[in-house]
């Protein structure tokens, strides 16, 4: 069971946890409104405030969540693991050229001679 929640992506576990955390913030939020400052008719403004801020609060994390979700599906093709990592080409060894049997144009089909190449003495 576990294995499952290890092979989520990470945006599909941001998604789950921003969408919880804000529906856990509008549920008990509402639930202190409802049965704390609904029955008080004139409940201090700082209860009324902190309880508004936090439903609205969940709200936006709980719409965060679902972008987050929607946005992380978009760019599932992005998220690959290292098994998945396409593996370079095979490139086939180059033919070293002898500088020495390089020919020079002239009539076609006629032998060309070319003297081999010789290292020169270095002088110092």
């Amino acid at each position: 069971m576990f294995e499952l929640l290890r092979s989520q992506s990470k945006s599909a576990s941001g998604a789950i946890l921003y969408v919880t955390i804000g529906t856990l913030l509008m549920i008990w939020s509402g639930l202190w409104y409802f049965y704390f400052l609904r029955p008080d008719p004139n409940p201090p403004a700082w209860q009324s405030f902190t309880c508004m801020g936090t439903i609205l609060s969940g709200f936006a994390i709980a719409a965060i969540g679902l972008m987050f979700g929607l946005i992380g599906r978009g760019a599932k093709a992005a998220d690959t693991t290292v098994g998945m990592a396409a593996t370079p080409a095979v490139v086939a060894p180059t033919q070293v050229v002898d500088p020495s049997a390089v020919v020079t144009p002239g009539v076609v089909g006629a032998p060309v001679a070319v003297a081999p190449a010789t290292q020169q003495p270095v002088l110092r």
